[in-house]
């Protein structure tokens, strides 16, 4: 498969390109993730309004079910709310490596100085000494 931006060959499909960094597929990642962040708010948000006003009919008869019912109303709106966060965070992330690939993609990338090894001790060869003849 060739790369759609670049056009680079030997590239998979649903994955980004080894050469300029661009999704090749479907919707990107970046995407689905921003919609998933969506509706995890607006779960959030729709689970805390309807355990309030769940809550706030109390006292007019039948209050265990309706206690129930905004129990879990208050559970699914926290689960919606870190996932939400985590949804957040692995944006960030993925904006952070997205930087990191275009960092990598440079043409000029500073090399490493030569490593000073004089202050090891070279280590005993294993094949020393292997060959020594019988009672020597």
């Amino acid at each position: 498969m060739y790369c759609t931006h670049c056009g680079a060959e030997e590239q998979h499909s649903k994955a980004y390109c080894r050469h300029c960094g661009k999704w090749i597929g479907g919707s990107a990642p970046e995407a689905r993730i921003t919609v998933m962040i969506i509706f995890n708010a607006l779960s959030a948000l729709f689970g805390a309004a309807s355990a309030i006003a769940l809550f706030s009919n109390m006292g007019k008869g039948a209050e265990w079910p309706i206690n129930l019912a905004g129990t879990f109303c208050l559970i699914i709106s926290v689960y919606q709310t870190i996932s939400f966060i985590f949804a957040l965070s692995l944006r960030m992330r993925l904006k952070r490596g997205k930087d990191q690939r275009e960092l990598d993609s440079l043409d000029e990338v500073p090399a490493l100085r030569a490593a000073d090894t004089s202050q090891f001790v070279r280590p005993p060869s294993v094949t020393e000494n292997y060959y020594r003849t019988p009672g020597a």
